[in-house]
């Protein structure tokens, strides 16, 4: 069977190499910072009179949802 010269794996009909590590690395810090700022942004809107614990919290949670939904759509 023929290897893939890339990523040295079986080169099958459906082959796909992995993705680098840097490139996964990267989308997941994206999606915790994008998760983190429509957190913040949703809870400025809703309560306007800032405190840094309930921001903060916020950030955190929705960095996380962030990053769980960027892991579940890319399966």
């Amino acid at each position: 069977m023929a290897t893939c010269p890339r990523c040295k794996g079986h080169l099958t009909d459906n082959h796909r190499c992995p993705r680098r590590p840097l490139v996964v690395a990267t989308e997941v810090a994206l999606a915790a910072l994008v998760g983190a700022f429509l957190a913040l942004f949703v809870v400025a809107l809703t309560m306007p009179q800032g405190r840094l614990i309930v921001d903060l919290s916020a950030m955190l949670i929705g960095a996380a949802c962030g990053v769980g939904l960027d892991r579940y759509w890319r399966g």
